[in-house]
Formats: C-alpha cells, structure tokens, sequence
C-alpha cells in the first residue's frame, strides 16, 4: 500500500482524491510503483499551492525512462481536473509549485510471478507496461499469483484476453470479483497507453480449476506432444500462462 503523509493534514482528502490515484496509475503503467507521497499545501490568497515527493520502485529490467516528464504532465492534468471538479465551487485553484521524485530499488521476491506477452510485435510494448503496471497494482493489493498472460491474436481482432494464475485456491465469488477489478484497471491503463481499442476478457484461475490441473499434471507430455493439442485455444492459453509455450505460436 502507498504511504500518503500530507502538511496541513486538512488537505489529505483533497490529495488522496485528486492527485494519488492518478501518479499511481500513470506510474504503474511505466513498470514503477508509487511507495509513498509526501505533500504540502500551502495557501495563498484563492490559489492552494502544491509540492510532493513521491518515493518509487521500477520493476528490474523494464525499460528506463525519464519519470520527471511524464510525472510533470499528469500533474498538471490532474490540477487542471481538481481545479474543474472542486476548485470552481470552492473559488480556490491548486496549483503544483514543484515535485520530486526518489527512486529505491527494488527489493527481491522470494517467489517472482512470470509475466507472458503474446502478440504482434507493434503492440507488445504496451502490452509489457500493462503487464507490469496490472502486476505491481495485483501485488499492492495482497494477491498472491504465479503467472499473468496477456495475449492479443495476430489475425488482427482487437480483444485483449488476460488470465491470471493464482497460487492457491481461491472461492467462486472472490475470482470473480477480481476478475471484474482487473478488467476495470486494465481499461483503464489502456487508455492512459493510447489502447483502448482493444477489448479486454479475462479469465481468473487457480490450482483447483480442471485445465490447469490438466496442464500442469501432464505437462512434460504436453510439451512433447504439442502439436495435438495446438487447436485447442484454452489449453494454447494456460500452456503461455505457465511460461511452457513456445514464443509467438
């Protein structure tokens, strides 16, 4: 979870709702994950003036980009939102005088879940940010997974299918619930990536669901004998899913 410290602490639920939600998006989507938001707010006259430090951790191997740009621009959109949706009838304006970002490294994980990109190769940039962002907002929220798959066909549909990999049992009602969650963040996040062509179906599944048992019970069979089970899609699927099926088939 981000830690959020804001000076004067009347103005939390001002940052929180305006400002946290949408770094921490845009932030995700870049393979960075927000650890915490240091504000403070400072009145002067009609206009609130806004500076933060955000501590952050990029995901190991994603590709580095300058945050500080891409950090100044959402700002200021989401200013330009906060002063649209509460400034105009509070007759205040907020203003983002200055921020700054602190990177630390990222910790090592007992267990690293696999992330599995199938798609055409234009897209798959921005299917490795949406991986990473869905898996760092996954983690941020206690899910416990071993693998995403993320996979858009070649013959040129726009559908995104998604299936997650839980580690252990999970009940009925609580995969569909985050079935519903990671569909909702993944449209979202397609559309801060330009992306929102593309459709999202997702499918949540654990140790206990028949495919998957079948799939990890007769893997190395599996593995020999690919080639009589290619027509089957679900089991095409969970094989990426499982990081056991060849790159691009």
């Amino acid at each position: 979870m981000t830690e959020i410290t804001v000076e004067p602490p009347e103005y939390y639920p001002i940052v929180e709702k305006f400002f946290v939600d949408g770094i921490k998006e845009a932030l995700e989507t870049l393979g960075a994950e927000l650890l915490s938001v240091k504000a403070g707010a400072k009145p002067a006259g009609s206009e609130i003036r806004l500076a933060f430090i955000f501590e952050v951790s990029r995901e190991a191997g994603f590709i580095p980009l300058d945050l500080d740009p891409i950090v100044s621009e959402v700002l200021q959109k989401l200013a330009d939102d906060a002063n649209r949706k509460f400034g105009k009838f509070q007759n205040v304006r907020f203003k983002v005088v200055g921020f700054k970002i602190v990177e630390r490294r990222a910790e090592g994980r007992k267990k690293e879940a696999r992330l599995v990109i199938d798609c055409p190769e234009d897209l798959r940039r921005t299917l490795e940010r949406l991986g990473k962002g869905l898996m760092i907002y996954l983690r941020d929220r206690d899910v416990s997974f071993t693998s995403l798959a993320l996979k858009v066909p070649s013959d040129g549909k726009p559908k995104l299918s998604i299936v997650l990999l839980l580690e252990k049992e999970t009940a009925p009602y609580e995969k569909a619930s985050l079935k519903r969650t990671i569909e909702e963040k993944a449209s979202s996040y397609l559309r801060t990536l330009n992306a929102d062509y593309l459709s999202v179906e997702t499918r949540v599944l654990d140790p206990g669901d028949e495919k998957v048992a079948r799939v990890v019970k007769e893997m190395e069979k599996v593995e020999k004998q690919a080639e009589e089970i290619v027509k089957d899609d679900d089991i095409r699927e969970l094989m990426a899913a499982l990081g056991k099926w060849p790159h691009g088939n």
